[in-house]
């Protein structure tokens, strides 16, 4: 009677888990890179879908984009001054214009963790609306539909305290591409997927400038009429 074939020895065994964790150590790195390449398209789909509906927001308001602080009642009889965060100028999209708090989640974004889709009612006070913690992105305030085309008006919220600059570290605000690309949408509702420089800013061609730092020539966004305003705090 013929023996079995034999079972695979020690140093085989050992040899086929060495090559397939060499062939997943060259799998993985790709896979990550795709799966980023993927939120960042959904970044940008959401970023347009939040431009769109700020185009509409400008047709009922002679061309302006949302530049006043959240507050109850009318946009045209809200409280006058600059929003403290975009979350507040934002929150006048709502429920007219958008419903849902799903698309100003940036994923993996320190800004954004999640949203739980609670709204105010129209014409109350801001409470339940992108609340902190349930928006990805900043917002350059006092822009118009007739605003230069090419003017940035929503990016990934940036590091804390430096608007127009990202952070390298995945796990603080602003870092969620770890300083390498950015999605910025444009006055236009186009967006891009732009590659950040070495100071972790997305550059202007041809200017020594970055896309968010405004000026006082006309030629850019306006440095004192056009604040970046970065996603409101998540408390610690």
């Amino acid at each position: 009677m013929k023996k079995s074939a034999s079972a695979f020895t020690l140093i085989e065994l050992l040899v086929v888990i060495t090559i397939i964790a060499i062939l997943a150590s060259f799998a993985l790195p790709a896979y990550t890179a795709v799966q980023e390449r993927a939120q960042q398209t959904k970044d940008l789909s959401n970023g347009k879908q939040i431009a769109l509906a700020l185009k509409q927001f400008a047709s009922d308001n002679n061309g302006a984009y949302p530049a006043k602080p959240a507050a109850a009642g009318e946009y045209s009889a809200a409280a006058s001054g600059t929003p403290p965060d975009s979350n507040s100028a934002l929150f006048w999209l709502f429920p007219t214009y958008l419903q849902s708090e799903d698309v100003f989640v940036v994923p993996g974004s320190r800004w954004s963790p999640s949203a739980d889709n609670r709204i105010d009612a129209a014409g109350a006070a801001k409470s339940l609306t992108l609340a902190a913690g349930e928006n990805g992105y900043a917002y350059i305030n006092g822009l118009t539909d007739t605003s230069n085309p090419a003017f940035p008006l929503l990016a990934d919220g940036f590091a804390a305290g430096t608007p127009g600059t990202y952070s390298a570290n995945k796990a603080q605000p602003g870092g969620v591409w770890a300083g390498k690309k950015a999605i910025v949408i444009l006055c236009d509702a186009s967006g891009q997927i732009m590659k950040c420089n070495t100071n972790y800013q997305v550059p202007r061609p041809g200017v020594q400038t970055h896309y968010f730092q405004g000026v006082a020539d006309g030629s850019w966004i306006d440095a004192t009429n056009n604040p970046v305003l970065n996603p409101a705090a998540v408390a610690p």
